[in-house]
């Protein structure tokens, strides 16, 4: 049964919730005076709820995060933003809801000494939750524009117009102290009424998250092993009993690898995810993986795809690591009643190759929260499955990789690594016998594989696959290499239908569907600052490239 948490409870019944207009949007800062507001705990708690929905979902946008690597391209060709196309226009940019819920962290910090009778733990942890906010949305903004405005207190929106750029070394720096506060201030648990409230394992987590991407490998290693040692948090189906699938389904509402989530509820609260990323019975599909994402995940001997034997190029799906199944629905399967056929035919209906302008680009669709349980004739608009933010999985690669940066082919960046393959059922990954396809022998080698376990663990999840390949350099390279879907070729055939002109389709033959991709440059590690703030206030400068 899903859990609620006390923040749903007091929006709903104090505010009523609104996905539209929230709380802060409603009542105005200068009309929630210091003689009616700020009176008792509940007060503060309301307050600090409603910037729990910075958190990444549907409505912004992380859950399509992929189309903006080399992972995917969108299937409703409308949808596609321009970043996914490789333009990086400073009109299509914004920061005005961050900065809105930055203010509100800083009005809380300066507001909350005037409610009495607030037990001091309860207090300090009510600011964790602020400062770990401050601290997460001035992590997403220098990761996204470098050197950004630093405003750690309650200024007017109108105060702003002379600010300047704050180098992104400092903000870091800031944002670390944050994070460390909340880390030391936040309980390892809250009581159940209270599940979705930011843990002291939450911003160990998203410390180590923000330290990995800035290279800061001692922190991340500390921040990430702190979160192992804890002992809080396991992986689902840790044992590897093929049961993976259901982490992304609503029946795993509340696991134990969920260290960090976006709560929904169908109907009043849902993101929409079967209907926009795979809608099958209709042949939508927002979210369709490249042949470059299938290719990346290896075979069951452990090997990539081009050195095993396994592998057979006219039947790729066999033999394959169990993580491909789970994410990419393909050619023959049956989801919801219907065979899946994607070959560009008459025949083969509405789930085929361009059959209509939402169906699938490259010859997959999405399958990784397409959960069984739910009807998507009657429902499938409306999933409650909450967003993982983080889950446990990150946290071992985070540490894998950071302690193999530290120390080149340690025992524990292995086991680390590891213990995300064995939950699947992988081959470990080793450095003892060369002989076998697991073979790490130097750091570059785990690095390298390291790298693919974050993409195949994290395909389709959101942003995760955007900042890496920019964190480690290699955008460029995958962003403006072809981007590719699946081979097929058509050959004349007696046995065709009439309907498709007298052609059969092969697939996995032939040459693959090209796409038109996107494109990269060296400047765009940094997106553009918005225009419109610097329309607003000219001692903004921009971005070197833009």
């Amino acid at each position: 049964m899903k859990k609620i948490s006390i923040y749903t409870i007091i929006l709903t019944a104090l505010l009523g919730f609104s996905s539209c207009s929230d709380f802060l949007d409603r009542y105005p800062q200068t009309e929630l005076s210091d003689g009616s507001f700020w009176k008792t705990p509940t007060d503060a708690e309301m307050f600090v709820a409603d910037i729990y929905n910075v958190l990444p979902g549907r409505w912004n946008g992380d859950i399509d995060g992929d189309i903006n690597s080399d992972n995917a391209v969108h299937g409703i060709k409308w949808a596609a933003g321009n970043v996914s196309k490789g333009i990086y226009d400073a009109a299509d940019m914004g920061w005005s809801d961050e900065y809105k819920k930055i203010r509100a962290c800083n009005i809380l910090l300066e507001k909350i000494d005037m409610i009495e009778n607030y037990a001091q733990a309860d207090k300090e942890a009510t600011i964790g939750e602020a400062r770990f906010f401050r601290a997460y949305i001035y992590f997403t903004l220098i990761r996204k524009f470098g050197d950004v405005p630093y405003i750690d207190g309650s200024l007017s929106l109108s105060e702003m117009d002379d600010i300047t750029r704050t180098s992104k070394d400092v903000i870091y720096g800031k944002v670390m102290e944050d994070f460390d506060y909340a880390i030391s201030k936040l309980p390892e648990q809250w009581p159940s009424a209270k599940y979705g409230r930011i843990t002291k394992g939450a911003a160990q987590a998203m410390k180590a998250r923000a330290a990995l991407y800035f290279s800061d490998w001692q922190a991340a290693a500390q921040a990430s092993k702190a979160v192992i040692d804890g002992g809080k948090y396991e992986l689902f189906d840790a044992e590897g009993t093929g049961r993976y699938e259901e982490l992304f389904w609503e029946v795993q509402e509340a696991c134990s690898e969920a260290i960090l989530v976006r709560q929904f509820k169908a109907p009043d609260h849902t993101h929409y995810i079967i209907g926009w990323e795979c809608f099958p019975t209709k042949g939508w599909g927002g979210i369709n993986p490249t042949q470059s994402l299938v290719d990346a995940f290896e075979c069951t001997d452990g090997a990539p795809i081009n050195s095993s034997p396994l592998y057979k190029e006219n039947n790729p799906f066999a033999n394959r690591d169990p993580r491909l199944e789970v994410n990419v629905l393909h050619d023959g399967e049956e989801m919801y009643g219907v065979t899946i056929k994607v070959a560009p035919l008459k025949s083969s209906g509405t789930t085929g190759i361009a059959q209509h302008g939402d169906a699938t680009a490259t010859g997959y669709y999405q399958q990784k929260w397409l959960d069984p349980s739910i009807d998507p004739q009657s429902d499938g608009w409306d999933m409650g499955k909450d967003w993982h933010v983080i889950r446990f999985a990150e946290v071992l690669l985070t540490y894998a990789e950071a302690q193999n940066e530290l120390n080149p082919l340690d025992d524990s960046a292995l086991e680390a690594v590891n213990r995300v393959r064995r939950r699947v059922s992988m081959p470990e990954l080793q450095k003892t016998n060369a002989s076998l396809p697991t073979y790490c022998g130097t750091q570059d080698a785990l690095r390298q594989r390291i790298r693919n376990e974050w993409r195949v663990e994290f395909a389709l999840e959101g942003s995760m696959r955007q900042w890496d390949i920019r964190r480690w350099g290699i955008a460029n390279e995958v962003l403006n290499a072809p981007f590719l879907g699946l081979k097929y070729k058509l050959v004349d055939s007696l046995d065709a239908l009439p309907q498709d002109g007298g052609k059969i389709c092969i697939l996995y033959e032939g040459e693959n569907i090209k796409l038109a991709g996107s494109r990269y440059a060296e400047h765009n590690y940094l997106y553009p600052i918005p225009q419109t703030e610097r329309d607003l206030n000219p001692k903004l400068t921009q971005n070197p490239g833009y």
